[in-house]
This record gives structure tokens, C-alpha cells and sequence, in this order.
């Protein structure tokens, strides 16, 4: 079957990015920050990426502020983050919910990287 028309280059570049693109794992969630924490107890582990959400935290929060400083989208930017908060402590919950003690690993991996991750996005909104 042939596609015709303009539509035939576009369908093409999405097949080719859904073919191409590595399949995405928790590699993301558990990378560098992750892997220097100790390979010890449970709490061990989970203290120490609660000390990496912190201070991502810390990031997140002087980001944030700087946002809100004279800005005209304030309270949108309020909004969101107020949803975002409500989404990252659902999502990271959901990870705390299982059984065993490595939920809770999960559930410290997700804030770490879910905060790191909204960190960076606020940040680089700060250079616009």
C-alpha cells in the first residue's frame, strides 16, 4: 500500500522515529546519583537519595522563586506547580504502595528523579 499526497514524508519521519528510538527503561530513574549511593541496608540507600531530592530540592525551590519574580504568568506558573507537587507525591506513592522493603527504594528513586527532573525544566525556563 502507497500513502499519497503531503502526508507520505511526515508518516515516513514518525515510523522511522517509533523504529529507531531505544526503548525507554528505569535507567533514567536510576542512574549516577543512584549508583554512588551505598549498596547497603534499605535505609541506607533510601537516606541517601533523600539527600540527593534535597538538595534538587533546594535547585527546584530557587528556580521556582526566581520564576515568580516579576513575572506575568505568575499564577499560572503557581497553578502548575501546585499540580505538579500533587502529581510527583501520587506517582511517587504509587511506588511506595507495594509490598517489601524495595518499594520503598522505588518510591526515593522516583522523588529524586522527579524533582531533578522538574529542577532542570524550571531552570532552563529562567534563561528564556
Amino acid at each position: 500500500m502507497q500513502i499519497a499526497g503531503w502526508r507520505t514524508p511526515i508518516v515516513a519521519t514518525i515510523l522511522v522515529l517509533l523504529t529507531s528510538a531505544p526503548a525507554k527503561s528505569g535507567t533514567d530513574v536510576y542512574g549516577p546519583e543512584f549508583k554512588s549511593c551505598p549498596s547497603g541496608s534499605t535505609l541506607q540507600i533510601v537516606d541517601c537519595l533523600n539527600r540527593y531530592t534535597k538538595a534538587w530540592d533546594k535547585r527546584l525551590n530557587a528556580a521556582y522563586q526566581k520564576l515568580l519574580k516579576d513575572n506575568p504568568q505568575a499564577e499560572q506558573l503557581r497553578s502548575a506547580q501546585r499540580l505538579w507537587l500533587k502529581f510527583r507525591d501520587a506517582n511517587c506513592g504509587y511506588y511506595g504502595s507495594g509490598d517489601g522493603s524495595i518499594v520503598r527504594i522505588h518510591a526515593a528513586a522516583c522523588l529524586r528523579y522527579m524533582t531533578s527532573q522538574r529542577a532542570r525544566e524550571l531552570e532552563e525556563l529562567l534563561t528564556y
